[in-house]
């Protein structure tokens, strides 16, 4: 039997890591849910860099629709009262000093994206340089998180409980909301 040489290892399958990776990223553009989970459990199959690039892919796509949804949205008149305050108008001066620099701060670090979610497209900021940082954004802030979890090793059972946990706890949310009595 010939000696193995080190280039005859199997490559590991990081495909259904990396498309698992990319619809968790898609879908918590629309129904949020926290990408820790689904960021270290990816991490056990595929590299840090690999999946970076399918956030940073993923986020820039959701951020063209949340783009389009926002501004959509916004048209219902009750929303487009809310922009008269002047809370509002103080906040959308803010994110339109520095846009970009904003929206990719926003994405890469943890604080409340749904802030710069809302305003940037609100500014008549383009949607393509929003979704590009966003993408930039997401893109180190899901390294580091990959990082983490290759060198913790969190166990697989846990990483799904927290994501089903996520899961239950957003279509709870949902469902409450859905059967709330109208005003």
């Amino acid at each position: 039997m010939p000696a193995r040489s080190p280039h005859d290892a199997q490559v590991p399958n990081v495909v259904p890591a990396l498309a698992m990776f990319f619809g968790l990223m898609v879908l918590a553009g629309f129904v949020p849910q926290p990408l820790t989970p689904a960021t270290l459990l990816a991490a056990k199959a595929a590299p840090p860099w690999a999946l970076s690039l399918v956030a940073a892919v993923a986020a820039t796509a959701a951020a063209f629709v949340d783009h389009r949804l926002v501004r959509t949205t916004f048209q219902i008149k009750a929303l487009a009262e809310i922009r008269k305050k002047a809370l509002f108008q103080r906040a959308e001066g803010w994110v339109k000093v520095a846009p970009f620099l904003t929206t990719a701060a926003f994405a890469a670090l943890p604080l409340p994206f749904i802030i710069v979610r809302i305003l940037m497209p609100l500014t008549g900021y383009p949607a393509l340089r929003y979704a590009v940082a966003v993408g930039l954004g997401r893109a180190p802030r899901i390294y580091v998180i990959a990082v983490v979890g290759k060198e913790l090793d969190i166990p697989t059972e846990l990483l799904v409980g927290a994501l089903a946990l996520g899961a239950l706890v957003s279509l709870a949310a949902f469902v409450q909301q859905r059967r709330a009595p109208k005003a």
